[in-house]
């Protein structure tokens, strides 16, 4: 049955329950809900069953990590840091910018492309070396989004990390919760997961995995949480309920209105956008953000896939439409045309060849209005 993030749905969801207090007005029982308020404001929130104390606005390093904003958000007391091997040299730019700080006060995430054993030993060693520290307090598996992209050595591999002191805790990033939730529980291997969770795409798709991970002590980290909420503009709108910027602001208290999430990584290239994300940790979330988020959704109805997944499978050509419309979300709404065209170029090549404008109509008919063969042929045009 698919589900539309409608003000009719938002308001039945609020009713039954399932978008919970803001987390830095309550304390709730839990292994990611114990907060921890500091002067400065920041809030700082024990992530799953490792006992890390994490604040609840993290820092998404990306591709080109801007050093002065990094530094800023070190000595504004933001201490977690989410980096990768596949950021070109993301890890070594970062490296920069903490050296010489109190290692013990910085969490450092970063995350392994490969699926062999072998291979994420050697990648855990390189981003080591990278980084310029003899641990990691998280290390990720990336992009992990079904059981049979990790294999039974990628999990020996991750215990052996874990093991030999180089990686503290393990985990893996994903964009779909719902297909990971049983292998996660089963397996036993992971601490923490990381996945896509905001506004447009989180609750009505993913709170029950995520409650069901969290019960179980998985910490949580969001990811894309402010993706759909930049770059917008709202002085179209007639009657806009607040300024353009504030949206990634209402976006990031959305999320931490859950306590099940320990910490969030967006990206911020500027140190005002910093400033405002930081507010997220100790402001409520009010009608005026429930408002302007609504507004804000109903304007990328058309042009922003939410990840519900219910087009898997359903393209006659085989295109892994939700991925395809992901990546284009990078060049359209984080205005990064490297990372949308890397992540193009690495689908396969008979999928890449595949043009939807040759097709006389899409049989694909999104639940939440996306108009896909649209999303789909500017993707093509634009990144193939």
């Amino acid at each position: 049955m698919s589900q539309n993030l409608s003000r009719r749905n938002f308001l039945k969801a609020a009713g039954a329950g399932l978008l919970l207090p803001a987390a830095g007005c309550v304390s709730t029982k839990g292994p990611t809900t114990e907060l921890q308020e500091t002067p400065n404001r920041v809030v700082y929130r024990t992530l799953g069953k490792t006992g890390l104390k994490v604040s609840g606005v993290g820092y998404g390093i990306g591709f080109v990590p801007v050093t002065e904003v990094v530094a800023r958000a070190l000595d504004m007391g933001i201490n977690y840091y989410d980096t990768s091997r596949d950021y070109g040299d993301s890890e070594k730019i970062f490296s920069g910018v903490v050296k010489g700080r109190d290692r013990s006060k910085i969490i450092i995430a970063t995350k392994s492309p490969s699926r062999r054993k072998a291979d994420i030993l050697n990648d855990l060693d390189t981003s080591l070396k990278a980084l310029g520290t003899d641990y990691v307090d998280i290390w990720h598996l990336h992009a992990r989004d079904t059981p049979a992209s990790i294999p039974d050595e990628a999990l020996e591999a991750m215990l052996e990390c874990k093991k030999s002191g180089k990686a503290r805790f393990v985990g893996f990033s994903c964009h779909d919760p719902n297909r990971m939730v049983d292998f996660v529980l089963e397996t036993k291997t992971f601490d923490v997961i990381q996945t896509t969770y905001s506004h447009p795409i989180g609750g009505f798709y993913r709170d029950r995995a995520i409650k069901k991970l969290h019960d179980a002590g998985i910490g949580i980290i969001a990811m894309k949480v402010v993706v759909a909420l930049t770059g917008l503009n709202l002085a179209k709108l007639d009657n806009p309920p607040a300024k353009t910027g504030e949206g990634p602001l209402a976006g990031i208290k959305w999320v931490l209105n859950n306590p099940a999430i320990g910490t969030t990584v967006p990206h911020m290239k500027t140190i005002p956008e910093l400033e405002m994300n930081f507010r997220a940790m100790s402001e409520p979330y009010t009608p005026s953000d429930e408002k302007l988020l609504y507004v804000m959704n109903e304007q990328i109805r058309p042009s922003y896939c939410r990840m519900c997944y219910e087009c898997s499978g359903k393209c006659p050509q085989g295109l892994p439409v939700t991925d395809m419309l992901r990546f284009l979300a990078y060049h359209d709404y984080c205005g990064n045309y490297h990372q949308a065209r890397a992540s193009f170029a690495g689908l396969p090549k008979e999928i890449r060849a595949v043009r939807c404008s040759d097709c006389s109509g899409c049989v694909i008919q999104c639940p939440n209005g996306v108009h896909v063969q649209d999303r789909l042929i500017r993707a093509q045009e634009l990144l193939a």
